[in-house]
């Protein structure tokens, strides 16, 4: 039976140091790793993040709330307008009374009478109630509170009311603005607020008969023309340029000032103090009788030089404000969180990368030193492998050698006696017969010194004749003793290839002798042959061994080459010899191949780089 082992090493096979080959080799070199972010600069992002979010929360805040603002303060306007507009309606229906009761006669009379009506009792108590009853009259169609006709001093002499001294017969005008400016002859104007709290607006005109002779005024009271604003829900109040509130649907704001600070001294009934104050601004007031946040609107009334104000609950337009601004920060929130989960991945994958570069540089060392320790292990198995083939000759050796003594020895006797005798010439042609003896002695002596010795380290031009002549050599016994036929030839002549003479001589007397021990074992009466041949094809060196053996029994037929791979019987061979020989031949840069079909025995292909004119080439020969 004939071992088939392969290449590599004793404790790793070809595949597997193939595949860490291309592990180290697609490793991406460590400049082209992405450098992972650190933690520092991850809690900077997330602070970073975190800030923005509340920057965009802050801005959208104050964006959707002077939005709701203003939008606030747009309806707002709308309600003053409609107010407004109501008010003015109904003033002016106030306004022209005055006019248009100066010009009726029996008023022009009642002015002219007034003197009468002092001198004469009974006369002028008829006059009071008849002016009181036409004055009770208009008052009463139009809704005023009161309407009283003064002479041009001031007298109220004729009035529709008779239960307030200051709107009865007898009140004293003089001195007031209204009455002022009608003696001037335009239309007076004045709010008048009575010691009950009652707060009046009046309007005076003149009354003339080619001369002045006296002044009507109506009273109109602002309590009635303020009523439709308690429908409003806002606060709604009216003041005058000084800031007195004439007019509000919140009765403890009325007859109030407004301030836009806090006064040196206040009391619980001092100004309402509005500060920041604006067209849609939002405003904030601390006072007893009004607190809280409010959306500002004001409408100006020309006629009256007043403005009104709104004053809309802010608290809806902050809730919206706030949600909206919850909103943006979550949003912001989600999006930096996916950010971040974007950036905490990449960094893990960034150091698992970097991780698994320091693995694979590890791994990388490791083979690396593994292999130097394999190889090494690998030279000093081929030693022993050869030295354990020697071992196996030396009985075969023994013989060789002691075949050449003993002949040595008769000549040495024979020479001896023939020139005691006087025969020289015969004496020299046993000489001469011992000298070829020794010469071949000293052949195979040389073969298996070479043979033993380590190899070196670099590659030279090897002729592959001469390293097959002294495998020969080497194998001659093992030839005798098997009886199978050993034939060499060559195509072209000698074949130089670039390798180590001692490790490619190992190789042919491994392939040589796996052969000559399966021709044996094929035909063990005789007939086993082994034909190696030399050639020269596309640029190498090519020998090849065949023999006339069973074939190789392996499936498939490459797995000889692997390490404890023999279909020997146990004892005769560890299945080493193919795979140091596919070794060896790798080193030189060349390929083996086996052939075979069973029963017709095996064909083992050796092709090697031809040698060339530079001479030696460092790369692990001999």
């Amino acid at each position: 039976m004939r071992e088939f082992p392969r290449i590599g090493t004793v404790a790793a096979g070809r595949d597997s140091q193939n595949v860490l080959q291309r592990v180290m080799v697609t490793e991406l070199p460590s400049a082209t790793l992405p450098r992972p972010m650190s933690r520092r600069r991850l809690r900077l992002a997330a602070a970073g993040f975190l800030v923005l979010a509340a920057a965009i929360a802050y801005g959208v805040r104050a964006y959707t709330l002077d939005y709701l603002a203003r939008d606030a303060a747009s309806r707002g306007i709308a309600t003053l307008n409609f107010h407004a507009e109501a008010f003015e309606g109904a003033l002016d229906k106030y306004r022209i009374l005055p006019a248009m009761l100066a010009r009726r006669v029996d008023l022009r009379a009642m002015i002219r009478g007034a003197a009468l009506f002092e001198r004469a009792e009974s006369g002028s108590a008829d006059m009071r109630q008849a002016s009181r009853d036409l004055l009770g009259e208009h008052a009463a169609l139009t809704g005023a509170l009161a309407i009283m006709v003064s002479t041009s001093d001031g007298r109220v002499f004729a009035s529709s009311l008779d239960d307030r001294p200051e709107l009865a017969v007898g009140a004293r005008l003089a001195g007031q603005a209204h009455f002022a400016t009608a003696l001037d002859g335009r239309l007076g104007r004045q709010i008048i607020v009575l010691p009950d709290g009652r707060r009046l607006y009046l309007f005076s005109t003149q009354v003339r008969a080619d001369e002045l002779v006296g002044v009507v005024t109506v009273a109109v009271d602002m309590e009635r023309l303020e009523r439709p604003w308690a429908l409003t829900r806002d606060t709604i109040l009216a003041y005058e340029p000084d800031g007195l509130i004439v007019l509000s649907n919140r009765e403890e704001l009325r007859l109030r000032s407004l301030a836009a600070s806090v006064p040196p001294t206040g009391s619980e009934a001092g100004p309402l103090v509005i500060e920041g104050g604006g067209q849609g601004r939002v405003v904030r007031i601390d006072d007893p009788a009004l607190t809280g946040r409010y959306v500002m609107s004001l409408r100006a009334v020309p006629v009256l030089e007043w403005t009104m104000m709104a004053l809309g609950d802010a608290a809806p337009v902050a809730r919206r404000a706030t949600l909206a601004s919850a909103l943006a920060a979550s949003a912001s929130l989600l999006v930096s969180g996916i950010v971040l989960s974007v950036l905490q991945r990449r960094r893990n994958l960034a150091q698992k990368l970097r991780d698994d570069r320091a693995v694979s540089l590890r791994l990388e060392r490791l083979v690396r030193d593994r292999t130097r320790d394999l190889r090494q292990a690998r030279n000093e198995l081929i030693q022993a492998t050869k030295l354990a083939a020697l071992g196996q000759m030396s009985a075969a050796i023994a013989h060789e050698f002691n075949q050449p003594l003993a002949a040595i020895v008769s000549n040495a006797d024979n020479a001896q006696t023939l020139i005691a005798r006087g025969d020289d010439a015969s004496a020299i042609e046993n000489i001469t017969r011992i000298r070829k003896l020794v010469d071949r002695l000293g052949s195979i002596s040389r073969a298996l010194k070479t043979f033993a010795r380590k190899p070196r380290s670099h590659l030279q031009p090897v002729s592959l004749k001469a390293v097959c002549e002294a495998a020969m050599a080497v194998l001659q016994p093992k030839r005798r003793e098997s009886g199978v036929d050993v034939t060499l030839s060559d195509d072209g002549g000698d074949v130089m290839v670039m390798a180590g003479a001692v490790r490619m001589e190992q190789v042919i007397v491994n392939l040589v002798a796996n052969a000559i021990d399966a021709a044996r074992a094929r035909h063990r009466d005789g007939g086993g042959r082994v034909d190696i041949r030399l050639w020269r094809e596309d640029g190498a060196g090519v020998v090849s061994v065949r023999d006339n053996g069973g074939g190789i029994a392996v499936s498939p037929k490459d797995a000889v080459f692997d390490p404890f791979v023999t279909t020997k019987e146990g004892g005769e061979g560890l299945g080493l010899g193919l795979s140091i020989t596919y070794n060896i031949v790798k080193d030189f840069s060349g390929t083996i191949a086996a052939d075979s079909a069973l029963g017709e025995g095996a064909v083992f292909t050796v092709r090697l780089p031809m040698a060339g004119d530079g001479g030696d080439t460092p790369a692990g020969g001999d």
